[in-house]
C-alpha cells in the first residue's frame, strides 16, 4: 500500500520540541539516513514519538507489517499520532470499523484529526449521531487545519450552513483556506462583493496546515 501525504506538527516535551507525521494522502515520507539511524535507536529504547514516526517510514517503504508494528507500539505507550495513524491505515485499507474503534479512542483523548476521521464517517454512512457527538469537538480547538478541513466535509455533503459555521471558526483563528472556501460558497451565491473582500483579506492571511 502506498504511503500517504504527511505534515508534521510539532509539540513539546520537556525542554524540547519533537515533531510527529501524520498520514493523510498518498505520497512518501523518509527522513534523512542519518536522522533515521537515530529514530531507529529512539523507537528501540522506547521512545513514543520515534516509534510513531518510524511506522510512518516503514509505511512509506511498503512495508505494512513493520509499520504496524511500531504504530502499535507507539499507541500502546499512549502516542495520539501512531493511533490517529493506525486509524487512517486501516481506513485506507477498507476496514472502517477497526479504523473507527481506533480512531473513537484516540478522539476521546482529544485528537481532532480523528475526530474528523469520525466525522467524514458519520457522513459517508447519514449517521448524524456520529457527527453530532464530535464535530463540536474540532469546532472547540485552536488549530484550523481540522476546522476548514470539517467545513469542507460538510460543503462536500450539501451541509452548506454547517460547512460556513466551520470555515468562520477557521477564519477566526486565521486560516487563508477558510476564507478561500466560503468566499467560492459566496461567489456561487453571487454575492461577488463579500467574496472579493474576503479573498483580500485571505492573500494576507496564514494558510494553516
Amino acid at each position: 500500500m502506498a504511503v500517504g501525504r504527511w505534515w508534521s506538527r510539532g509539540k513539546r516535551r520537556g525542554q524540547q520540541d519533537e515533531v510527529e507525521a501524520r498520514l493523510v494522502e498518498r505520497a512518501s515520507y523518509r527522513p534523512p539516513d542519518g536522522e533515521l539511524v537515530e529514530m531507529l535507536a529512539a523507537a528501540e529504547a522506547g521512545d513514543d514519538v520515534a516509534m510513531s514516526n518510524l511506522g510512518a517510514v516503514f509505511h512509506s517503504n511498503g512495508e505494512p507489517a513493520a509499520a504496524l508494528h511500531w504504530w502499535e507500539r507507539s499507541w500502546a505507550a499512549g502516542n495520539t499520532v501512531a493511533g490517529y495513524n493506525l486509524g487512517m491505515y486501516h481506513s485506507a485499507a477498507g476496514d472502517p470499523h477497526r479504523a473507527q474503534v481506533v480512531w473513537e479512542q484516540v478522539a476521546a483523548l482529544g485528537d481532532a484529526d480523528a475526530m474528523l476521521g469520525l466525522v467524514r464517517q458519520g457522513l459517508e454512512r447519514g449517521d448524524a449521531t456520529t457527527v453530532d457527538r464530535w464535530a463540536p469537538g474540532i469546532l472547540a480547538q485552536d488549530e484550523a487545519f481540522p476546522i476548514t478541513a470539517l467545513g469542507v466535509a460538510f460543503r462536500d455533503n450539501g451541509d452548506l450552513d454547517r460547512a460556513v459555521h466551520a470555515f468562520r471558526r477557521a477564519e477566526e483563528l486565521g486560516d487563508a483556506y477558510a476564507m478561500e472556501y466560503r468566499a467560492r460558497l459566496l461567489t456561487a451565491q453571487g454575492r461577488t462583493a463579500e467574496a472579493e473582500a474576503l479573498l483580500a483579506k485571505a492573500a494576507t492571511a496564514q494558510r494553516m496546515h
